[in-house]
């Protein structure tokens, strides 16, 4: 049939001229019709089970594997979508999968895990033991997990995203191994928003000011101040603090040695504060505490400092509303202060974005420039300002 030439005048009234002397046509216009009803019962079957209609690759794909429709649609192995990130979270921990060569990061498992807590509450909430990876096709699923994160959780917006991320990538593994058609967030345009968090920064009065605070009493305390030192003058992981103290030494200008998780080149530019740290634990760094440890104690040391316990206005998204908290200044600080004062110090001290690029690991300006939380130089202004006026 594929190879038949049809007379334009053996075609009447949609469809093919038939009767006495036609038998031709009448082979060629049954054949048509179950050609048409083979693709009324693909589409129909197709919007069913994923919520769209096929593209004209889906149709002409189907159309050559001579399938029915009963075997195309046929589903003996449902993949539900929590076994599936399950599966790809345990070879991503055991390291059977890498990323780039490289194991996956500790954030990146915990946003893995973050996930699956909350698809099982989703579950739970919405009475089902399941959701099949299929069904996650549909933009109303979607968009009722992120209501449940939004409403039911009361989760921040950026939260939200980085859930909604997650989902994303694993529906892409769902597409690239071939368990559903398309990636609903990327055909049907699905937006994730995000805002920009206030955040604090230390000064360089307060970095003095910790520096200083005496700890002869407390050797924990002290131990604690200094591992969050050590992170403030390199930007460096827990993991890789011991490697970069047994590098330190007082005749470099940098200190270079290998990332424990990712065997990355690392150089740290020796800062004093560095150096003297070196020298005081005679260049071999205890067990680093757990980051969990440093987050909750460096809070209270930080309240020792006049300064921190000013109270800073932190403005936010959560449950949907814009909320307004007011925190003093050291409950605010995290691990990531650390990074973030170092580089906003970096900049306003007059060093070039692209030299503290190398320091951060920044690979865009951009990033680097919503990153840097630089306070206006009061002082500066009104020297200026008063000028005007002489």
């Amino acid at each position: 049939m594929a190879n038949s030439k049809i007379d334009i005048s053996e075609w009447g009234m949609g469809q093919m001229k038939t009767g006495k002397g036609k038998q031709a046509n009448s082979q060629i216009q049954n054949r048509l019709n179950r050609l048409r009803e083979l693709t009324e019962t693909f589409y129909s079957e197709y919007y069913q089970s994923f919520n769209t209609y096929p593209s004209k690759e889906v149709y002409l794909e189907f159309l050559g594997s001579n399938m029915s429709n009963e075997e195309y649609f046929e589903k003996p192995n449902k993949v539900k979508l929590l076994d599936l990130v399950e599966r790809i979270t345990l070879r991503r921990i055991t390291g059977k999968e890498l990323n780039k060569g490289k194991e996956f990061s500790h954030s990146t498992i915990q946003s893995y895990n973050s996930l699956i807590l909350s698809l099982k509450k989703f579950q739970e909430i919405k009475g089902k033991k399941h959701y099949y990876l299929e069904e996650w096709l549909r933009m109303d699923i979607i968009e009722e997990y992120e209501h449940f994160l939004t409403e039911d959780r009361q989760m921040s917006l950026n939260t939200i995203h980085n859930r909604l991320k997650v989902l994303k990538a694993f529906l892409q593994i769902g597409v690239n191994e071939g368990l559903i058609p398309f990636n609903p967030f990327k055909k049907f345009k699905k937006v994730l928003y995000t805002e920009d968090s206030d955040v604090v920064v230390f000064t360089k009065q307060e970095l003095n000011d910790l520096e200083e605070l005496d700890f002869s009493d407390n050797p924990y305390y002290d131990r604690i101040r200094d591992q969050y030192l050590l992170y403030l003058w390199s930007g460096v992981r827990k993991s890789d603090l011991k490697n970069l103290v047994k590098v330190i030494n007082p005749t470099t200008k940098v200190y270079t040695f290998r990332a424990e998780k990712t065997g990355e080149t690392c150089q740290v530019p020796a800062f004093e504060t560095l150096r003297r740290l070196g020298e005081k634990y005679d260049y071999n760094f205890p067990d680093p505490y757990s980051d969990t440890i440093i987050l909750e104690e460096i809070k209270n040391i930080c309240q020792l400092i006049p300064s921190m316990r000013i109270t800073v206005e932190k403005k936010s998204t959560k449950g949907g509303k814009k909320v307004r908290e007011y925190k003093k200044k050291y409950q605010m600080i995290v691990i990531h202060t650390a990074r973030r004062t170092l580089a906003t110090l970096l900049v306003d001290a007059g060093l070039p974005y692209h030299q503290v690029m190398k320091i951060t690991g920044h690979k865009k300006l951009t990033t680097l420039q919503k990153y840097i939380k630089s306070e206006a130089d009061v002082d500066g202004m009104l020297a200026v300002g008063n000028g005007l006026l002489r």
